[in-house]
């Protein structure tokens, strides 16, 4: 992206593109370049051949494309207003009708027209050189295009108005000298007040003015002795060849501004010897009108090739350095994975240099696209770039708004969407080209892995603390039940050496049974958990009764109930039966109780069972400390609690495996609950069909069912 300098001391500021601004600013920019006009148009007298009357070189035809192309469209009007009076002005001064200049200053009206507006419509920004296709556009409509409206009024006027009539010969002679004049003075001129008007793309480097001013002074030396021979002869016709290696060093060093400049002062010494009948095309045997278009030739192919030149190399430098800036983006968000840290610094790094506008966005939990970092563009801007991006079905996408020429493009990973960034060059009225497009993806590509890792990091790190609590929990968990059995084996030893009565004995292996099968429970818990790590749960299905499960489990139950305080209230309506796996439904039924125990000891327990169509439900209530609304969902992940493990011990895998085993029957199970208020849990399963169907009522109108109802 080139920005123009700002500053009022040069002659190409007149034109600069300001869309605000006082009118009055407008007209002493006019008024200015009234005065550069007449004075560009003085300069180029010096340019004139002895026997022909118009100039070889008409340097304000390059003025004017260049103010034009700085220009804003809707201060033209005003513009060429100060062109067409200077036009006229000077016209008048030297003596000619009005007519002849009013024709005249309509014809430099409408060269600068058609080769500005050309080149405003087939570019893609401001131009300075730096790509071939500038070139080329100033060669079309600077060049070829816009000289034929100046040329034929020009000549046309001076065939109508003159005061000597003009033969066939001499007329197109005449239009082709001023077509070529015209042409020159473009190509010469314009690029020197385009590129050193325009802001470098890239750093000037230490002793680069010296190396200007001293390739400068060397080409104007050489010019000087090639083109100021008064009669050259033979081999030294080919001094002008002396120049080339000091212009190709211009273009491929300097850049567009010193092939511009190189250019400028080869066509001005060139043109100045020629005109006074020295060097090769002033004493080559021809007519003058021949030599005025050798020299014009010589200099337009001379000018173009060095322009051509530079923006190759330019453009090659280009490429570069976006290969460069790339890999120093990727080089900053591979520094830190925290993206909030290293976007803007890969902000920093493109604007204002390369882009005049830069805004990223960062994709939340909801896919709503959050500002991460926003360089040189309003916030308005930003807001409609965003809703643009938004709305993108594609991977990037070209955008031409207020703001300017844009890329957008998707951060996204496996098609994820992750956000959004854009990349806005002011000033540019055209869409983005391929190239461009192609950089905003591939640094979308290196933010997108790079959100991926953190996002990986992340998860990565949970997981490891997931694993270190969870080592520690069961730890703790394995420990208490192995301390217990080790106490109980020990007081064993004493009554079994004193021959202690069987009924004490039995009382002791009791206890030391029950540690071990809280043991075997923990150890059947995490193999479960592992067999879901590689697929669903094994399920070994069989013709069963709910509420016969339910009271085998609560019996098995009655000693830890005694123990915890907690009288057990049974609900049971018979015949709710289907295709269940027994040891998985206990297995779901015994965590369900063991929190009710846990959570809720010393209180009671309700426990039902009913069917509603093909639905059987278990519902498990507890008066315990309940469990508050943001955690009913979680408490049935993986390791998950809603207390601290230090208060109430326990893996946190019973929800999460009560829940998979309801899942592998084609089942659900939810919970509600409130802070003090006790905890309910409905598991609904598929049952067999009954003869009757009942519709599904709500929670709140299940009714008591009054068969088997007793508390334990």
């Amino acid at each position: 992206m080139h920005t123009f300098i700002s500053g009022d001391n040069t002659m190409a500021d007149m034109g600069r593109d300001r869309t605000e601004g006082p009118l009055g600013e407008v007209w002493w920019r006019a008024l200015l370049l009234f005065w550069a006009f007449c004075g560009l148009k003085a300069l180029s007298a010096l340019f004139v051949f002895g026997l022909l009357e118009s100039a070889s070189v008409w340097l304000p035809g390059g003025l004017t494309l260049a103010v034009f192309l700085r220009a804003s469209p809707r201060r033209w009007p005003v513009y060429l207003a100060a062109v067409f009076s200077a036009e006229f002005v000077g016209v008048l001064v030297h003596g000619n009708p009005w007519d002849m200049a009013l024709l005249w200053g309509l014809g430099n009206c409408l060269r600068t027209v058609v080769g500005a507006g050309l080149m405003r419509r087939w570019l893609d920004g401001p131009v300075t050189f730096s790509r071939p296709r500038d070139v080329g556009a100033l060669l079309l409509a600077g060049g070829l295009l816009s000289p034929l409206p100046s040329a034929t009024l020009g000549v046309g006027a001076v065939a109508l108005f003159g005061s000597a009539p003009l033969g066939l010969e001499a007329f197109w002679r005449g239009w082709l000298s001023w077509y070529l004049a015209d042409g020159l003075g473009t190509v010469l001129f314009a690029p020197l007040l385009l590129t050193w008007g325009a802001r470098r793309s890239v750093p000037w480097r230490p002793l680069e003015d010296v190396e200007l001013v001293g390739t400068m002074l060397l080409l104007a030396l050489v010019a000087h002795v090639s083109f100021g021979l008064p009669e050259p002869r033979g081999i030294l016709m080919s001094l002008p060849y002396l120049c080339l290696p000091f212009v190709l060093w211009s273009a491929l060093r300097l850049g567009p501004r010193g092939a511009a400049t190189a250019a400028m002062v080869l066509g001005t010494i060139a043109v100045w010897h020629t005109a006074a009948l020295r060097g090769p095309f002033g004493t080559m045997e021809a007519t003058l009108p021949e030599r005025v278009i050798s020299v014009q030739l010589f200099l337009a192919v001379a000018g173009l090739s060095t322009l051509i030149l530079a923006a190759v190399a330019s453009d090659r430098r280009q490429v570069e350095r976006e290969q460069r800036l790339l890999a120093e983006a990727g080089a900053v968000l591979a520094e830190s994975l925290e993206p909030r840290e290293t976007l803007p610094r890969v902000a920093r790094l493109l604007a204002p240099e390369f882009v005049s506008g830069y805004a990223v966005w960062l994709a939340d939990e909801d896919g709503r696209l959050v500002p991460a970092a926003r360089l040189g563009l309003p916030e308005e801007a930003e807001g409609r770039l965003r809703e643009e991006l938004r709305r993108m079905s594609e991977a990037c996408r070209r955008h031409l708004g207020p703001e300017g020429a844009s890329v957008l493009a998707r951060i996204q990973h496996h098609g994820r969407l992750l956000g959004g960034m854009a990349l806005v060059r002011e000033g540019h009225t055209h869409l983005a080209r391929s190239r461009a497009m192609a950089f905003a993806e591939d640094l979308a590509h290196h933010c997108a892995l790079a959100l991926e890792n953190a996002r990986l990091l992340g998860q990565f790190q949970s997981a490891v603390h997931v694993r270190d609590e969870f080592i520690t929990v069961a730890a703790h968990e394995l420990r208490t039940p192995l301390t217990a059995l080790k106490l109980q084996l020990q007081s064993l030893q004493r009554p079994l050496r004193q021959g202690a009565s069987c009924e004490s004995l039995l009382t002791r292996f009791q206890a030391v049974s029950r540690q071990v099968g809280r043991l075997g429970r923990l150890v059947e818990g995490l193999l479960d958990v592992g067999r879901l790590n590689t697929g669903r749960l094994p399920l070994e299905r069989e013709p069963m009764e709910l509420g016969e499960l339910v009271h085998d489990v609560v019996e098995r139950f009655s000693e830890e109930l005694g123990r915890a305080g907690c009288e057990v209230r049974l609900s049971l309506q018979p015949h709710v039966t289907g295709l269940w796996d027994r040891t998985r439904l206990e297995e779901a039924l015994t965590h369900l109780l063991s929190n009710a125990l846990k959570f809720g000891a010393g209180r009671p327990i309700g426990l039902r069972v009913e069917q509603w169509g093909c639905t059987a439900r278990l519902v498990v209530e507890d008066q315990g400390i309940g469990v508050s609304p943001e955690a009913l969902e979680r408490i049935f992940g993986r390791f998950e609690r809603a207390v601290p493990s230090q208060e109430y011990g326990g893996l946190g895998l019973g929800l999460f495996l009560t829940r998979q085993i309801i899942e592998a029957h084609g089942g659900s199970i939810h919970a509600t609950s409130q802070p003090g208020e006790g905890a309910t849990f409905v598991l609904e399963l598929p049952a067999s069909s009954r003869a009757t169907y009942m519709p599904r009522p709500s929670p709140e109108s299940w009714p008591q069912a009054p068969t088997d109802s007793h508390p334990t």
